[in-house]
C-alpha cells in the first residue's frame, strides 16, 4: 500500500509538472485553471501561469482573479492557501504552507512529521522575485514584499517590507 501511495504521488507530481510547463498562452492558462478546479480549488478568472511553476499538492487553494504566477514559483498547499485578486508573484518565489517539525529529545527529524498552517495573501499585493513566504503568514492588502525577502510574520496592509527576515521599510502612500 505504501508503494502504491508513493507511485500515485509521483504520478500527480509528474502530470502537474507537465500541465504547468505549458506556455502562458490564454488557452493554456484556462486549461491550468480547469486543472486546479478539478482538484476542488476555487479559482478566479484571467490568471497567468508562467511555465515552470510547481504547485503540490494541487489542492487546498482559493485563488482570486488576475493573479500573475511568474516562472519557477513554488507553492506547497498542504496547510491551505488563499490569494486575492490582482496579485503579482515574482520569479522563483516560494510560498510554503507546511514545514517539518523539530522533534524533542534529539529524536530523528526525518520521521518527526510536519506542521501545516494556512497562508493568506490579500488583494493588490506585489511579491518580488525570490521571496520566501513561510507557513501561517498573512499578507495585508496592497503590500509590497521586496525581492529576496523571507516573510516570517504577518505583513501590514499598504506597507513595504524587505530583508531577511522581512521588516517594514515604510507605509505605501
Amino acid at each position: 500500500m505504501k508503494k502504491f501511495r508513493y507511485n500515485f504521488i509521483v504520478l500527480i507530481e509528474t502530470f502537474s509538472q507537465f500541465v504547468f510547463k505549458l506556455p502562458r498562452f490564454t488557452f493554456f492558462n484556462k486549461l491550468k485553471e480547469i486543472y486546479l478546479k478539478l482538484w476542488g480549488n476555487k479559482v478566479g478568472k484571467d490568471n497567468v501561469f508562467y511555465p515552470g511553476i510547481f504547485i503540490m499538492p494541487p489542492k487546498n487553494m482559493k485563488l482570486g482573479s488576475n493573479i500573475d504566477f511568474a516562472k519557477d514559483v513554488l507553492i506547497t498547499t498542504k496547510g491551505g492557501i488563499e490569494i486575492g485578486d490582482r496579485v503579482l508573484i515574482g520569479y522563483s518565489s516560494k510560498i510554503l504552507t507546511s514545514n517539518h517539525k523539530i522533534p524533542s529529545n534529539r529524536k530523528r527529524i526525518f520521521t518527526s512529521g510536519h506542521t501545516n498552517s494556512k497562508v493568506i495573501i490579500e488583494s493588490d499585493v506585489w511579491i518580488g522575485s525570490n521571496v520566501i513566504i513561510l507557513p501561517g503568514v498573512s499578507i495585508g492588502e496592497g503590500s509590497v514584499i521586496a525581492a529576496g525577502s523571507v516573510v516570517t510574520k504577518d505583513i501590514e496592509s499598504y506597507s513595504i517590507y524587505a530583508g531577511v527576515p522581512a521588516k517594514k521599510i515604510k507605509d505605501r502612500n
